[in-house]
């Protein structure tokens, strides 16, 4: 059976009600496009999370999360590599630590 990709599961989970976005600021918050809220990665809901691997190069790495900001379900997808934006690479430490430490 073939692994889900990154579009599939973005799909999935806007079939499922998760239909705005968030992304990362300088501030060192997370923006929701629906509400224009700004959340700290340490009190965003996290109902999923999706991790991609490239088959043959590392670069092809990325994470969807599936996040509620208590108004509304989004989506935060991020591309792991050299150029990924400093704002983005402490967004996605802190809510995979936080997912970790949820699943025990």
């Amino acid at each position: 059976m073939a692994m889900e990709t990154l579009s599939e599961a973005m799909t999935r989970l806007v079939q499922d009600g998760y239909t705005e976005d968030v992304s990362a600021h300088d501030d060192g918050k997370l923006h929701c496009s629906g509400c224009h809220s700004a959340c700290d990665a340490t009190n965003i809901g996290i109902d999923h999370v999706v991790r991609f691997e490239g088959d043959s190069n590392p670069d092809d790495e990325a994470v969807l999360f599936a996040l509620d900001c208590g108004a509304h379900k989004s989506l935060y997808a991020v591309a792991f590599g050299p150029e990924t934006p400093p704002n983005d690479v402490t967004a996605v430490r802190a809510l995979s630590k936080r997912h970790r430490h949820a699943a025990g």
